[in-house]
C-alpha cells in the first residue's frame, strides 16, 4: 500500500465516521483528529518527510480544538447555573407570563421542577412553564 493511499485511507475512514457522528449530532473529536495525525506521521515518506513547521502548525490546531471544547462545556456548564438560579430565585415572587393562549397570566411562583435538564415553574397552581416566558416580576 503507498503512502499516499495510507493516509487517504485514514482520512476517508475519519470522514465516515464523521458523516455517521453528524448524523447523530456530533462532529470529529479530538482522538479523531489525533489519529489523523498519528497516520500523517506513520505513513510519510522517509526520504521527503513533512515539513516540521506544517506538524507543528497541526499540534497548534489540535491545541486550539482542545482548548475550545474545554471553554464549550465551562460555558455550557455555567449558562445552566445561571438558569437554574434565576429560576429558583423566582420562588414566592409575583410575576406575570404569557401562557400558551398567548394571554397575560400574573401568579406567585410556587416551585421549580426539571424536566429533561430545563428548570420549569408552577405558577398559581399551573405546572411546567418555561422561565422564558416570564414578562414582568412584580
Amino acid at each position: 500500500m503507498s503512502t499516499v493511499s495510507a493516509v487517504n485511507n485514514a482520512a476517508l475512514d475519519l470522514t465516515k465516521k464523521q458523516t455517521n457522528s453528524e448524523a447523530a449530532g456530533s462532529s470529529l473529536d479530538k482522538d479523531s483528529f489525533l489519529k489523523l495525525l498519528t497516520a500523517q506521521m506513520k505513513y510519510q515518506d522517509p526520504m521527503n518527510p513533512t515539513d516540521q513547521t506544517g506538524q507543528l502548525a497541526q499540534l497548534a490546531q489540535f491545541s486550539s480544538l482542545e482548548q475550545m471544547t474545554n471553554l464549550t462545556k465551562q460555558t455550557e456548564s455555567l449558562a445552566r447555573a445561571a438558569k437554574a438560579d434565576s429560576a429558583v430565585s423566582l420562588v414566592g415572587r409575583d410575576v406575570t407570563y404569557m401562557n400558551e393562549a398567548e394571554q397575560s397570566v400574573t401568579g406567585k411562583v410556587e416551585k421549580v421542577t426539571w424536566v429533561e435538564g430545563e428548570p420549569k415553574l408552577t405558577i398559581g397552581g399551573v405546572p411546567n412553564i418555561d422561565p422564558g416566558m416570564i414578562t414582568e416580576v412584580v
